[in-house]
């Protein structure tokens, strides 16, 4: 079914493909609601074709317009209706079927298969003239992929199981049988969700009214479904019995056994709905002295994490330094243990560390000879920037500058060396210049990332 699902999903990611006036319609919308008319009118006298589609469409159309601020255009329609009909009936490849191919694995091995199927076809209906049909594959499509409860889908899986069984279409009823298990299995989840919810907040659970009845219709569903269960039993084992030992018994066997696991776990969903009334009265009594909330907390998934990991490295690390210490609250020490400390005082003595320790060589660089690899005139101009700075002024800032001067980049690699040697002068060593770090500042260009620095003339600090 997911395979015939592929021209619709292709058809929808297509309108960002289309003419610019052409883009503000949900195609998607459209075919399902082409859909909806050739269902409604097949087998009557006045079935569709394709002009009484276009008029059928037009209202809707017309709504999409204004609610993009166009006003209603019918050669617009026009062109978009022949769209999704093209798209539907496989224009594009001559009103062929449409052709997929798949991996298959059987045996172990990955077979190449190829599936084709029709969606909407042009039928020539007996009193003259062309109207649309849908094709087997979309009917199916339509009926069971569209709204169906979870009941009425668990139940009709079990019924074609049955239906199968009696045809002796076992391979197909393998495969059916785990259908309705995977409704099962749905079933049990959504009744389950409504007694942990409740376990977790009364007030989330609507007791006054939708759940009773729930249960009540869960309870004759579960019965009904346990009785149709028997019946696919009954009628398997029959089966078993007069098969011959060979291809035919084991997929009836497997029926078997995937129907009595459908039937275990509904007589333990019995024992669920029996007692959940009992859950919302225990807790109805025990969270009615629990502190409520003052104020709605936000969802720490959908709204703190995903906007802040859509943000820019810089805002998020911004908002993170503001808001870690806070959300975080205070972290208060791990109390002593003494059982830990008894254990660590009864460990083995440890070996003497050694008394000489290797002494690792340092290749130290002198500060004159780094800065003798740049070119005199970046050595000059970069010491010309530094003598001639009056202010107080940010590393960032200056970099910023240079940046814009089209200067070159060793120019910048020089600043940061010189700079850098000023943040730790040697003892008694006078520059002219005192580098401090800004607090909660980051340097970040181009070339450069780290602490952000602030440039303190020598003269400023004596007027202070």
């Amino acid at each position: 079914m997911l395979l015939h699902t592929k021209p619709l999903l292709d058809l929808k990611r297509s309108d960002d493909l289309r003419a610019a006036e052409l883009r503000h319609y949900d195609t998607l919308a459209l075919a399902i609601k082409i859909w909806d008319l050739i269902v409604e009118s097949t087998g009557l006298d006045s079935e569709v074709d394709r002009v009484r589609v276009r008029s059928s469409l037009a209202p809707l159309l017309a709504e999409m317009d204004r609610g993009a601020g166009l006003e209603p255009d019918a050669v617009s329609h026009q062109a978009i209706v022949d769209a999704v009909l093209g798209a539907l009936t496989n224009d594009g490849d001559g009103r062929r079927p449409f052709a997929i191919t798949y991996q298959d694995l059987t045996d172990g091995a990955a077979v190449e298969r190829r599936l084709e199927f029709r969606l909407v076809w042009d039928y020539l209906h007996p009193d003259g003239g062309t109207v649309l049909r849908l094709s087997n594959e979309a009917v199916n499509l339509y009926l069971r992929a569209w709204d169906l409860d979870i009941e009425d889908a668990q139940a009709a899986a079990e019924a074609v199981v049955f239906s199968q069984l009696q045809r002796g279409k076992f391979d197909e009823a393998v495969q059916s049988a785990r259908n309705s298990r995977m409704q099962s299995l749905r079933y049990w989840e959504k009744i389950m969700r409504i007694v942990r919810e409740t376990r977790r907040d009364v007030q989330r659970v609507d007791w006054a009214g939708e759940v009773p009845k729930l249960l009540d219709d869960a309870l004759l569903h579960i019965k009904t479904r346990t009785d149709m269960e028997a019946s696919i039993l009954r009628t398997a084992r029959e089966r078993l019995d007069v098969l011959e030992e060979g291809s035919n018994a084991k997929p009836v066997a497997e029926v078997c056994g995937i129907v009595e696991d459908c039937r275990q776990r509904h007589f333990a969903l019995h024992g669920q709905l029996m007692s959940a009334r009992n859950v919302f009265l225990d807790e109805q009594e025990r969270q009615v002295f629990r502190l409520k909330a003052v104020m709605n907390l936000p969802s720490l998934a959908t709204e703190v994490l995903e906007p802040l990991l859509a943000m820019p490295c810089k805002g998020a690390l911004r908002v993170l330094e503001d808001t870690a210490a806070p959300l975080m609250g205070a972290v208060p020490p791990q109390l002593v243990s003494l059982t830990d400390l008894v254990h660590w005082m009864l460990q083995p003595r440890r070996g003497e560390p050694a008394n000489d320790l290797p002494l690792e060589e340092t290749d130290l660089v002198h500060y004159g000879d780094e800065l003798m690899r740049f070119p005199e005139d970046i050595r000059s101009q970069g010491e010309w920037l530094l003598e001639d700075i009056d202010r107080q002024t940010r590393f960032s800032e200056l970099l910023s500058a240079v940046g814009d001067w089209d200067a070159p980049n060793e120019l910048q690699e020089y600043l940061v060396l010189a700079v850098l040697h000023r943040f730790a002068p040697e003892p008694g060593e006078s520059l002219g210049l005192t580098v401090e770090r800004a607090p909660f500042g980051v340097l970040d260009t181009e070339f450069f990332f780290g602490d952000e620095l602030v440039l303190v003339p020598e003269t400023a600090n004596y007027a202070e």
